[in-house]
């Protein structure tokens, strides 16, 4: 399996040893790439977004899932229970939007939109917490003491 985060963007400068940690920690199970992807360029909110679904769509994979604060709010035990279900040969794609969202073609292309909290968070911290889980799901799995609750 290869795991791969779509970002629209570019991370956090304070957060890249924490997503360096969890990509290594990932490598035993799934490699992990991040692949950072521009940001829209237009005045407007809708062209900047428009520009990055390009982007997003281009890249994505079939059965891609998407990160909106409107998604479905799942447990790491969820998370795992995905991760679990995938075939051994499969390459997943997450994608996190950049600071305006995503337009609803990418939401409605996606195979499944997920959210993380009720919260609007950064999308740099989205990865962070993306990579974590990610690492979590994997570990509930192979019933790792990681999980501790």
């Amino acid at each position: 399996m290869k795991l791969r985060l779509l970002v629209v963007g570019r991370g956090s400068r304070e957060l890249s040893d924490f997503e360096a940690r969890f990509i290594e920690r990932l490598k035993p199970f799934a490699p992990c790439q991040v692949v950072e992807l521009p940001e829209g360029r237009g005045k407007q909110v809708s062209q900047r977004k428009q520009e990055e679904a390009k982007h997003i769509l281009k890249h994505a994979g079939n059965g891609f899932v998407v990160f909106d604060e409107r998604g479905a709010l799942n447990s790491s035990k969820q998370w795992a229970g995905f991760l679990a279900a995938l075939p051994g040969d499969a390459q997943q794609d997450f994608v996190i939007g950049g600071a305006d969202g995503l337009t609803d073609e990418v939401r409605s292309k996606a195979a499944a939109c997920w959210s993380l909290s009720k919260l609007t968070l950064p999308h740099q911290l989205v990865r962070a917490v993306v990579l974590e889980q990610l690492y979590r799901g994997f570990t509930i799995n192979q019933g790792h003491p990681y999980h501790r609750v």
